[in-house]
């Protein structure tokens, strides 16, 4: 769920998983802790980094997504929100919505807030202020509020917030999101109604230097990865850091929006290895905006709201579903081809290539009842393949989300600032103790902070500023009871934890397993309170497959 142009069927279903995301905070103190907030922190001080682990969760959705829990009001109430770099509006689900009454297939699994019992809560501006619809015809409206929200053991006032007060989904469960892109995405009534978002509220209180975060979500199996505003953790990637240039989105009638507000980058190659026999899909593709208009190249979206990555129709059915024959007309394989030593390779931007291992893009199936894998065969469980074909969107944006099952193996950090990325093969299942560097303001910052940087020239392309407003608006405080410290499969919630997993990721169930499975099972499985949620998704991936309809939003 999430307020952008195009967001996969699939990915878009994904929106409803379960992982956590828990903070530290370094160089912090509690002196003068009260019983939920500790004492104010200056404005003036050295801006700091604010790091976080975060968790996916198999059995929620089709499809799995990154999630983190959060606080709002006074006293808090806990919410766990999805981690979406698609998105810019921090949202909750309201404890009035009727939907959030119920306890079926579409309920809010992700907690409620009742204005009514926060001390601090204002109503910044009244229903339908937020509005907002997404690529899977879910929607949700109510007012925008602003209150007090913690993130592990930083809170930060007044920041603003959707609060959905009337929520439809049609694809899972509810639950509420932290958009974390650029503030101009917004889903508001006018230019002049955006706000700070997170990113944003975090620079301006002076707790990071800039509008600038690091994403591991490590490997499939791994369950927890991390987050970090304002710095950069070496141990988390493998060689040098190379930075790219974000495009400004393009569309169907060769119109530019000529300003970087979207996290949108090229794949200028690709390659698959299946069974040790590697075949080159495409290369020397054009980077930036000639992309649009080149046949080797695809503008792609680094979302971490969308669990697939969705393939214009006639390049996956052409070039990428024949080097995987093992994946049927359902987008289904046995779960063993995720432990292969099958892969793709992607380059980027013409200048960094990622190497992605079978178990991140072919991933288990659980049934979201029983929370146990469902089984493709007598003696295997079943796998989705979250490669997808995708038509143009509605909307003609001439770009498509890449979403989790590329970004695992990729350490990515977002400069909103800069309007750049920068990206390294991802070191996952490190067990070697952070080492985390605060990342200065500015075009040289990345740079700065570590050696080995594959540098970028300044991008010339106009970059969506911060909202205008007053560092002093904000006010910073320490939680006394830091959120989200919990790792592993213990950080999952326990109605969400898959049957027989165990600490790391694995499931000790029957079948082979490789990697978290997002998909459905052939039409003989019953998939439980998620069963027309799944079968949907299905009907669509074969219909994409085989008649070149794709997965619009």
């Amino acid at each position: 769920m999430r307020s952008r142009p195009i967001v996969s069927l699939l990915a878009a279903s994904s929106a409803y998983a379960l992982p956590e995301l828990s903070l530290s905070k370094r160089d912090r103190h509690n002196n003068g802790a009260t019983t939920h907030y500790a004492r104010s922190v200056g404005l003036n001080k050295r801006a700091d980094t604010v790091s976080s682990n975060i968790f996916d969760v198999e059995s929620w959705s089709f499809g799995g997504a990154y999630y983190t829990n959060v606080s709002v009001g006074t006293p808090p109430q806990l919410q766990t929100v999805i981690l979406d770099t698609g998105s810019s509006d921090l949202y909750f689900d309201s404890s009035s919505a009727e939907t959030c009454q119920t306890s079926g297939p579409e309920s809010c699994q992700g907690g409620t807030f009742d204005k009514t019992k926060s001390d601090t809560y204002n109503e910044f501006e009244a229903s339908p202020a937020f509005n907002t619809s997404f690529g899977d015809g879910s929607t949700a409206v109510g007012p925008y509020g602003q209150d007090m929200i913690g993130i592990g053991d930083v809170v930060v006032s007044p920041v603003q917030f959707g609060l959905a007060e009337e929520v439809d989904t049609s694809t899972g469960y509810s639950i509420g999101l932290l958009g974390l892109g650029y503030s101009t995405n917004e889903a508001v009534s006018g230019t002049t109604d955006f706000y700070e978002n997170l990113p944003e509220v975090l620079a301006r209180s002076g707790e990071i230097n800039s509008r600038l975060y690091s994403i591991y979500l490590n490997d499939a199996d791994a369950n927890t990865g991390t987050i970090l505003f304002g710095g950069i953790d070496k141990t988390k990637y493998k060689g040098d850091l190379t930075t790219l240039n974000l495009i400004p989105a393009a569309f169907g009638d060769g119109q530019s929006t000529a300003i970087v507000n979207q996290f949108i980058t090229t794949v200028t190659g690709a390659s698959a290895t299946v069974n040790g026999r590697k075949k080159e899909l495409w290369s020397g593709g054009r980077d930036g905006v000639s992309a649009y208009s080149s046949n080797n190249a695809l503008p792609v979206l680094l979302d971490t709201g969308s669990t697939a990555w969705s393939i214009p129709s006639s390049i996956f059915n052409n070039l990428i579903l024949p080097q995987f024959p093992y994946v049927d007309r359902q987008g289904l394989c046995p779960c063993s081809h995720a432990s292969s030593s099958d892969s793709l390779t992607l380059e980027f931007g013409g200048k960094v290539s990622i190497d992605i291992p079978a178990r991140q893009f072919i991933v288990p199936v659980i049934n979201s009842t029983t929370r146990e894998p469902v089984p493709y065969s007598r003696s295997e469980d079943a796998c989705a393949f979250l490669l997808v074909p995708t038509d143009p969107s509605s909307d003609g944006s001439l770009y498509e989300p890449i979403g989790d099952a590329i970004l695992r193996s990729m350490y990515v950090v977002f400069d909103l600032d800069n309007g750049q990325v920068s990206i390294a093969q991802a070191n996952v299942n490190s067990t070697d103790a952070p080492d985390i560097v605060t990342v200065a303001a500015g075009p040289t910052g990345v740079a700065e902070a570590v050696s080995g940087v594959s540098t970028a020239p300044p991008n010339t392309w106009s970059i969506a500023p911060e909202v205008p407003g007053a560092t002093s608006a904000f006010s910073v405080v320490t939680a006394a009871t830091p959120l989200g410290t919990a790792t592993g499969v213990g950080a999952v919630p326990a109605s969400a934890q898959v049957e027989g997993e165990e600490e790391g990721g694995s499931s000790t169930s029957s079948g082979g397993k490789g990697g978290k499975s997002k998909g459905a099972a052939a039409g003989r499985v019953s998939m439980g309170s998620m069963e027309l949620n799944v079968l949907c998704g299905l009907a669509i991936w074969l219909v994409a497959f085989g008649c070149g309809v794709g997965l619009i939003v």
